[in-house]
């Protein structure tokens, strides 16, 4: 007998995220960060202690730009939301999917130098900056 794609477990992760993410996007179509109802919305600690720019920063206005339909300002905001968003979907759905060590620090690194080059105050590093907020 073949193997179902998803397993029963699985299954009801994917549909937990599922319903989880179209509640966090209800939210960020309903409340855009930088409107006067967003003040709850998640800071970023790094961010206001140092002024420094963490890989996550500008990630919940990418995201918020993206599902209103502005790719480029998302894509702005914070390029590694959309890869890295669909890897966290994909690890949640399919925990156990082994991943290589080459590909884990392949992915450290990425999320490293992003973090670093999105801090050089020179351009066209000044791009990986997050859009500030008005």
């Amino acid at each position: 007998m073949k193997k179902p794609f998803l397993t029963k477990p699985e299954l009801m992760r994917l549909v937990l995220l599922l319903a989880l993410g179209a509640a966090a996007c209800g939210v960020l179509l309903l409340v855009p960060p930088g409107s006067p109802h967003s003040k709850w919305l998640p800071k970023c600690t790094l961010h206001e202690w140092t002024g420094l720019y963490c890989s996550g920063c500008g990630a919940t206005r990418a995201m918020s730009a993206l599902l209103h339909g502005d790719v480029k300002t998302s894509l702005h905001d914070n390029a590694l939301l959309i890869p890295l968003a669909a890897l966290v979907a994909f690890l949640i759905v399919k925990p156990n999917t082994p991943i290589k060590r080459p590909v884990a620090v392949a992915i450290g690194i990425v999320i490293v130098l992003f973090t670093i080059l999105r801090n050089i105050p020179v351009a066209p590093f000044t791009y990986l900056a997050p859009i500030p907020m008005p």
